[in-house]
């Protein structure tokens, strides 16, 4: 059987929901922000909230032409 080779582009959008405690009196923006400038490893590592990853994954070719996208 003859074989060709095709480009896909592949887009994941990927989601976990990690806890992570803060001090008690932080604002829910507070909240986030210091969260956002620890960048603790066991919230922005998708390791450590397995229970809780999901993805979504869709793929759509590519012509070899010109690398245009056929959808």
């Amino acid at each position: 059987m003859e074989m060709r080779k095709v480009k896909l582009k592949v887009t994941r959008h990927e989601w976990w929901f990690p806890e992570y405690e803060v001090p008690a009196h932080m604002t829910d923006d507070e909240a986030l922000e210091h969260v956002q400038t620890e960048r603790p490893e066991e919230v922005y590592d998708e390791y450590h909230s397995k229970d809780s990853y999901d993805q979504e994954c869709w793929s759509v070719l590519v012509k070899e032409s010109d690398n245009a996208l056929v959808e």
